[in-house]
């Protein structure tokens, strides 16, 4: 990692007060990126409100989620997001070979329609960064109004995660990279 990981020791009190947030709720833990944001109190803490949303508090099920957490790992081939939340997505319920597809970079088909919808928009977006007319009334179909905010704002959070995991060169030690060749 290329800034120092803080201790808990070494902490300021702001730093501390965040720190206690962020185990104190859902992951019960200090992780990954946070330990880069941590040396910036005010940048943890909103982003880490920002992600109780995104992965807890959106419309989105919990599925499709995880599955927009590794379209932007896959993407920005960022190992840690990938090696975390695959199980997750896998035990979910998302097919296990579309996945392996997404992560070696190749055309993925879903079993559910939803996410094909979900793929299909977040692919076209990253890809061409726009969204047809066409892809985006069958995402709003398919997701609603708020579904399509919801993936939005899924693959905005964790793209800004694998980039600080890219960034500053945050990897999950004694793993192998999935994205290795």
């Amino acid at each position: 990692m290329r800034l120092p990981k803080l201790s808990y020791e070494q902490l300021s009190p702001e730093q501390k007060i965040v720190w206690d947030e962020v185990v104190a709720g859902p992951r019960k833990k200090m992780h990954g990126p946070f330990f880069a944001w941590l040396h910036s109190a005010e940048l943890l803490s909103r982003g880490q409100q920002l992600g109780l949303y995104a992965r807890f508090q959106s419309s989105l099920p919990q599925r499709l989620s995880e599955l927009c957490i590794l379209m932007m790992s896959a993407h920005w081939k960022a190992s840690g997001e990938w090696i975390d939340h695959s199980p997750i997505a896998t035990e979910l319920g998302v097919d296990a070979g579309a996945l392996e597809a997404l992560r070696k970079g190749e055309p993925a088909r879903f079993a559910r329609e939803d996410e094909n919808v979900a793929y299909t928009f977040a692919q076209e977006l990253l890809q061409t960064h726009e969204v047809s007319n066409a892809t985006y009334k069958r995402a709003k179909d398919v997701l609603g109004e708020r579904g399509v905010l919801d993936v939005v704002a899924e693959l905005g959070y964790y793209s800004f995660i694998a980039m600080t995991l890219k960034a500053f060169a945050m990897v999950p030690e004694g793993a192998s990279d999935p994205f290795a060749s």
